[in-house]
């Protein structure tokens, strides 16, 4: 996913794989079993290293049209 932000808290979680997350520009490797949190207004983006299975948790203040749209400029 290319690099945003969201006005709300978060939560990742790695069951799966490997990922690279990037937070203000900074890369960190996160492997199975490892979990980060950011609070709102953080630049983010991350990149599947392999194939990966990751929980996004968000705050319910948060709308689904505002991840889709940010999942989809991804693509």
């Amino acid at each position: 996913m290319k690099e945003h932000k969201t006005p709300y808290p978060i939560v990742v979680e790695l069951f799966e794989g490997k990922i690279s997350f990037g937070v203000n520009g900074e890369i960190n490797h996160i492997n199975k079993g490892d979990i980060l949190s950011l609070e709102g207004n953080v630049p983010h983006d991350l990149l599947a290293e392999e194939n990966s299975i990751i929980r996004l948790s968000l705050s319910k203040l948060d709308k689904v049209e505002r991840v889709e749209n940010v999942a989809n400029s991804s693509s």
